[in-house]
C-alpha cells in the first residue's frame, strides 16, 4: 500500500534519479544534431532539470509536509513535457511535419512576447512617453523580424492560424477529425495522443497531468486539493514518473542512445510499475 511515507520518498528518490542520471548520460554523447533531436534533447534536458530538483525535495519530504505541494507541481511540468514529447514523436517519420508542428507551439510564445513588448512603459515608468513609444516600434520591429514565418503578412500583426503553418500533405498525420486546425493546447495534444493508434495507450498520463494541474491553478472548487492526503499525492508522482520514464526511454530511442542506458531505464519502469499493481490498495 502507497503511504506516502518516508519509504515511498525513498523509493521515488531512487528512480527520479536513476532517470536523471540517465538522461544525462544520453545527452552527453550529441553535440550537434537535426532539428528534432535537438527537440527531444530540450525536452530530456527540461526533464533532467525537473527529476534533479524533485530529488531535493524528497530528501525533506514527509517530515516538511508542505514540500508536497512543490512536488506535484514538479510532477506537473514533467509529465507536461513528455506529454509533449510523446505527441511530437508522433510525426518522427515526417521532419516537415515535425517543424510545422514546432511553429504551431510558437505561436503562443510569440503572443506572449508581443504582451511584454506592449506593455514596455510598465518597465520604463519614469521615460518620456514618446522614448516607450520609440521602444515599443524597435522592439515589435525585430519580433516580427524573427517570426515573419508565423505572421499572415509581413511586418504585419495578424498570426497564421495552425492550418497555414501544416501542410495540406500532412493533414493526413491527425488521426482526429479536424485536427490540423487545432492549437496545441495540453488538451489538444491529449486528444491527439489518445486517437493516435500507436500513443492511445498512453493517454491516461493526461489525466493525471489534470489531478497535478488542480496544484498549479487555483479554483474554489479545486481548494481542497492542497490539503490531500500524503498517500493520495504520492500514488499520482509514482504513476507520472512511471510515464515520464517510459516516454523519456521511447525519446532516447528515437535518438538511437545505447541499449544499456535504456535498458535501466525500462527495468526502472518495471519497478514502477509493480509497485503500483502491489501497493495501490
Amino acid at each position: 500500500m502507497i503511504r506516502g511515507d518516508e519509504k515511498d520518498s525513498t523509493i521515488l528518490q531512487h528512480h527520479c534519479s536513476v532517470l536523471a542520471s540517465s538522461i544525462q548520460a544520453a545527452g552527453q554523447s550529441f553535440t550537434s544534431g537535426r532539428l528534432v533531436q535537438r527537440t527531444y534533447l530540450d525536452l530530456l534536458r527540461r526533464i533532467w532539470c525537473i527529476m534533479s530538483g524533485i530529488t531535493m525535495h524528497l530528501d525533506h519530504w514527509p517530515d516538511q509536509m508542505e514540500l508536497k505541494l512543490p512536488i506535484s507541481l514538479a510532477f506537473r511540468t514533467a509529465l507536461t513535457d513528455a506529454l509533449t514529447g510523446l505527441y511530437l514523436a508522433t510525426f518522427h517519420e515526417h521532419e516537415e511535419a515535425f517543424q510545422h508542428e514546432l511553429m504551431v507551439m510558437d505561436l503562443d510564445y510569440y503572443k506572449y512576447v508581443k504582451t511584454i513588448f506592449e506593455n514596455t512603459a510598465l518597465e520604463m515608468p519614469e521615460a518620456d512617453p514618446a522614448a516607450v513609444e520609440q521602444e515599443i516600434a524597435i522592439r515589435m520591429a525585430e519580433l516580427s523580424r524573427k517570426a515573419e514565418h508565423l505572421l499572415q503578412v509581413p511586418g504585419g500583426s495578424q498570426l497564421k492560424k495552425p492550418e497555414m503553418l501544416r501542410e495540406a500533405r500532412h493533414y493526413g498525420l491527425f488521426p482526429s477529425h479536424g485536427g490540423h486546425t487545432k492549437q496545441l493546447t495540453e488538451k489538444e495534444m491529449f486528444n491527439h495522443i489518445k486517437a493516435h493508434p500507436d500513443t492511445a495507450h498512453m493517454a491516461y498520463m493526461y489525466l493525471v497531468q489534470r489531478h497535478l494541474s488542480q496544484q498549479h491553478h487555483y479554483a474554489p472548487g479545486n481548494r481542497d486539493f492542497i490539503e490531500l492526503p500524503p498517500a493520495y499525492e504520492c500514488r499520482n508522482w509514482f504513476l507520472a514518473l512511471a510515464y515520464i520514464t517510459d516516454i523519456s526511454g521511447a525519446l532516447m530511442a528515437m535518438l538511437g542512445v545505447n541499449q544499456p542506458i535504456r535498458q535501466v531505464l525500462g527495468e526502472s519502469q518495471a519497478t514502477l510499475l509493480a509497485i503500483l499493481a502491489e501497493r495501490t490498495h
